[in-house]
């Protein structure tokens, strides 16, 4: 696929070019660059967050890349948190399961054992404004995990984290998403 991003007094910026990749159902594949490389482009279109200039993306042998995000069967964690500030943590971690068809309580078991394994728990009923960036990024990596998808797009997940956590919790989203067979594409530092 290939991104050009074209602004009114700037010369087009060709961001993605000829970028093609194949993943495996439940690999886990690292995007790694330079800041400005395109990274963050692929995932955004990927997930349906930007056009695609030329191209065409598949998920398990179906193009994608002309539905609206809703439709493709994709969770994304976004560098930037991107939760709903009226809503508590748990709520925001929550809301992806609000439309699917599991009962109640297992959607609130699948959020209370996301919030353990990302050690936020204890911020379930605070809202995103009143806790630090490093706990809404945790509770935004929870709200892309806690679906089912078929596709998981983490785009530099956990950023904002003290170094120590950081190698904790990558040790756990690792076997969280080998455990349950997750296709993952995510952008590192």
């Amino acid at each position: 696929v290939d991104k050009i991003y074209s602004g009114r007094r700037k010369k087009p910026v060709h961001a993605v070019k000829n970028f093609d990749l194949k993943v495996a159902t439940g690999e886990i594949v690292a995007l790694l660059g330079s800041s400005g490389c395109g990274k963050t482009s692929i995932l955004r279109m990927i997930a349906g967050f930007e056009d695609v200039s030329n191209g065409t993306i598949t998920l398990d042998g179906k193009a994608i890349h002309n539905l609206p995000p809703s439709q493709r069967g994709v969770a994304m964690a976004f560098e930037t948190y991107s939760l709903y500030p009226p809503l508590t943590i748990g709520e925001n971690i929550a809301f992806a399961l609000k439309s699917s068809a599991l009962p109640v309580t297992e959607q609130q078991k699948r959020v209370k054992d996301m919030a353990d394994m990302l050690e936020i728990s204890g911020i379930l009923q605070k809202y995103p404004s009143s806790v630090s960036g490093g706990q809404q990024q945790r509770a935004s990596l929870g709200r892309a995990l806690v679906r089912d998808a078929g596709l998981y797009l983490l785009d530099e997940p956990m950023g904002q984290l003290e170094p120590q956590l950081r190698a904790i919790l990558r040790g756990r989203i690792k076997a969280y998403l080998q455990q349950n067979n997750c296709t993952t594409i995510l952008v590192t530092h």
